[in-house]
């Protein structure tokens, strides 16, 4: 299904042939809901991360420090369901995010012969971040 007909984009202009035109704003709003969707949310998950931006967000992607609570369109039985997800995909992020740059580490040395970048907060050496390879059959 198209973006723009779930409510998640809308064309900042519609040429006479009905090309759909997309500004700025939009392709950071696409953005946002390719990353969230990259996050395992839904599309109506992402729908409401989007109508949140909208609402407390300019459209040069300034935070609006004047937005109130009637500016979201969402309710707060949405608004919580979304914040415990958010909260899920967060804490699972955060206990991933070690065995995530010590996986980059080992596939960036193993496949593009590259440096491996400064180790993270492991603290260990790069050889001892890698996983063990098989050894012949």
């Amino acid at each position: 299904m198209h973006y723009a007909e779930l409510g998640l984009l809308a064309p900042d202009q519609v040429t006479a042939s009905g090309r759909a035109l997309y500004g700025p704003y939009a392709l950071r709003l696409l953005r946002d809901v390719m990353d969230l969707r990259a996050l395992g949310m839904t599309l109506e998950e992402a729908r409401d991360m989007v109508a949140l931006r909208r609402a407390t967000h300019a459209v040069d992607g300034t935070y609006r420090r004047d937005w109130t609570r009637e500016d979201v369109p969402l309710s707060d039985a949405r608004l919580d369901a979304l914040h415990a997800r958010l909260r899920a995909i967060h804490g699972a992020y955060e206990r991933q995010a070690d065995n995530l740059a010590r996986f980059d580490r080992w596939l960036t040395k193993r496949f593009t012969g590259g440096a491996l970048p400064a180790s993270g907060s492991s603290g260990g050496t790069d050889e001892e971040d890698l996983p063990e390879q098989p050894g012949p059959a």
